[in-house]
């Protein structure tokens, strides 16, 4: 009886051990190491003239529009109309903003890598990639001409 208390025992703990991991690398989302890193590495795909592919998600109504190619150009105009100064930093402010449902999910499709966009409001985005390690980019998109707003945009291509 012993044997098998003991053996139950050593069964259990070594069953637990695997459960504790100091740092999953997928469940830890640090802070980026550049401000802007999947924003850049869109514009670089885009100036690779890597093929890629739009689609808009309306949260509100979970359908999906395609876009079509001669629209695609939006990506690289709003890449453009950006600066530093409209890379905003993680505050309190922002999570309490973040903390609200996106209006559209502008989800772009490379060969290999796949991007979204949560676009909450004429004013704010964020971009991550589909299973990204680090925090996404959450630009402000105040200072963007309203030609390239992807807010404007993902509502211009859902009433299409």
């Amino acid at each position: 009886m012993k044997k098998i208390t003991l053996f139950l025992i050593c069964l259990l703990s070594l069953s637990f051990v695997g459960c504790i991991n100091i740092n999953p690398k997928y469940l830890e989302f640090k802070s980026q190491p550049e401000v802007g890193l999947y924003s850049n590495e869109i514009i670089e795909k885009i100036k690779n003239k890597e093929e890629f592919s739009l689609e808009v998600f309306d949260t509100n109504f979970y359908k999906t529009f395609p876009v079509g190619k001669d629209d695609n150009i939006i990506l690289y105009n709003f890449f453009n109309s950006i600066n530093n100064k409209d890379y905003v930093e993680d505050s309190r402010e922002t999570k309490k903003d973040l903390s609200n449902k996106e209006e559209f999910r502008l989800i772009v499709k490379f060969k290999e890598d796949k991007y979204i966009i949560n676009v909450f409001d004429s004013e704010l985005i964020t971009i991550h990639p589909w299973d990204g390690n680090y925090s996404p980019d959450i630009i402000n998109m105040k200072n963007v001409p309203l030609g390239y707003n992807l807010y404007d945009f993902c509502d211009y291509i859902r009433k299409d």
